[in-house]
């Protein structure tokens, strides 16, 4: 009899564990533009989870309630969202993010995607820094800001703990970033051939990690990584 009850209870927390984990949908665009970001990632901070969104910047993804999002893309500064509130009670999440922008007097942008990483990161840091010295005070779940630090520090109970948390997901978004500028939708496509889903499959099931990148920072080492993993991938068909 014990047993049974223990396998029930087993089960039980099993189907409460579940319920309050869902699959959501989203569609991540340019704040300005309003056109789809294709490639961006999208990340469970709380799961340790990151997804790309496809051509017409739409993505799923597990999350459940209080999960943090983080988002980033290539040329955008990158946004926190609090799964909470309204936006929790909504269908579909509406992301957006805004475009970063240079004086290109300033700035000279060259063609390499590390390159064109290190400015944009110079970008996002100082908005970060920014927003260390003057938190939003917006509460978060209304909308998602487009830019920077999306969570309010106001809202946290500790200001020491909440500035601790602000910079653990912004280390975590920038390595994002970096995997997104090495692992483009360019360079995946050049080497590949792959448009559209398949692109986004492909990417979605083989994103190297930062650490992989790190060490291996040039664009051949991405070139036989998409080559073996073409290969694994026809091998698995």
């Amino acid at each position: 009899m014990k047993k049974i009850l223990f396998l029930l209870l087993l089960v039980l927390v099993g189907f409460v564990a579940k319920a309050q984990q869902q699959i959501v949908w989203g569609y991540l665009r340019d704040s300005v533009s309003n056109e789809p970001i294709e490639l961006a990632s999208v990340t469970n901070t709380n799961k340790k989870k990151t997804v790309v969104t496809n051509n017409k910047g739409l993505f799923k993804i597990e999350i459940s309630k209080n999960d943090i999002l983080s988002v980033s893309a290539v040329g955008y500064h990158y946004d926190t969202v609090l799964y909470s509130g309204l936006i929790a009670a909504s269908d579909t999440l509406e992301l957006f993010l805004v475009p970063i922008s240079r004086n290109l007097n300033n700035v000279t942008v060259q063609n390499s995607g590390v390159s064109q990483y290190s400015l944009d990161s110079l970008e996002r840091i100082a908005d970060f820094k920014e927003s260390m010295v003057s938190p939003p005070v917006k509460a978060v779940e209304l909308s998602n800001s487009g830019a920077g630090f999306g969570i309010s520090l106001n809202r946290l109970s500790s200001r020491e703990k909440s500035k601790r948390k602000a910079t653990e997901l912004f280390n975590n978004s920038e390595k994002e970033a970096y995997i997104n500028y090495r692992f483009s939708a360019a360079i995946v496509t050049k080497y590949s051939g792959l448009k559209n889903e398949a692109l986004q499959n492909f990417v979605q099931r083989h994103r190297p990690t930062y650490e992989w990148l790190r060490k291996h920072p040039k664009e051949e080492d991405i070139k036989y990584y998409i080559n073996d993993k073409l290969k694994e991938d026809k091998k698995r068909n």
